[in-house]
């Protein structure tokens, strides 16, 4: 299976957000040539804090453009946004959380990327469009998009196709992950299954396995007394 892209978009030069002192590559541009994707990212895509951006397990962000009308209705202010608003890398129609999955494979240009964790929203996206809460609204619909660790290095030209390559978790996907780790009351079991889900970055799987192990001292302490 494939998909047509919109980008590489990337963002070599930091600007400051809206009404802030604070830099951020939010704000991507469409590629006009062939860039090089390693296992931090695009070739002069810059990151502002590497803190909760680019690395091993975020080399590429991938929002579908799929919900960019939603975020439209919400916020009628938006009606000019469309792929690259959000900070995304690339962008696709026809894929989102429910049909992606982690561990995902996918051959874009000369490279291999897997899918390593859903998309975390983060406040910029409030400050880039004056949209109060968007973020959260980002989080709450699980219309997070996700992103990717770079498996093989190579170049990618503008509108090179996504092709789907393996899917080893078919029944993991992005908004099944993002819905454990936002919903505190999953069972026991459905923890334990994500925390022990491989293709999964391992700060999500770090989160998972604390909160299990939490619980069971929890129970532990009770059946004490």
């Amino acid at each position: 299976m494939q998909w047509p892209v919109e980008g590489p978009f990337q963002r070599d030069l930091l600007l400051r957000l809206p009404g802030t002192e604070k830099l951020s590559g939010i704000d991507k541009q469409r590629a006009t040539n062939d860039v090089w994707l390693d296992l931090n990212g695009l070739q002069g895509d810059r990151v502002a804090d590497h803190r909760f951006h680019g690395g091993p397990d975020r080399s590429l962000c991938h929002y579908p453009a799929d919900h960019y009308r939603h975020w439209c209705k919400l916020y009628p202010h938006l009606q000019a946004i469309g792929p690259a608003a959000f900070g995304e890398n690339l962008s696709t129609l026809g894929l989102d959380e429910r049909q992606v999955c982690i561990g995902d494979r996918f051959r874009w240009g000369d490279a291999l990327i897997e899918v390593s964790q859903p998309r975390s929203p983060c406040s910029n996206l409030d400050r880039r469009h004056d949209a109060r809460s968007l973020a959260r609204q980002l989080a709450k619909s699980g219309r997070t998009g996700w992103l990717y660790r770079t498996l093989e290095a190579g170049a990618v030209r503008p509108g090179a196709d996504l092709h789907l390559i393996d899917r080893p978790c078919p029944t993991a996907s992005v908004l099944r992950v993002w819905r454990g780790f936002m919903n505190g009351d999953i069972s026991d079991t459905e923890l334990a299954w994500l925390a022990g889900l491989s293709p999964l970055a391992s700060e999500y799987r770090t989160r998972f396995r604390q909160r299990l192990d939490s619980r069971r001292r929890q129970q532990d302490q009770g059946a004490l007394f």
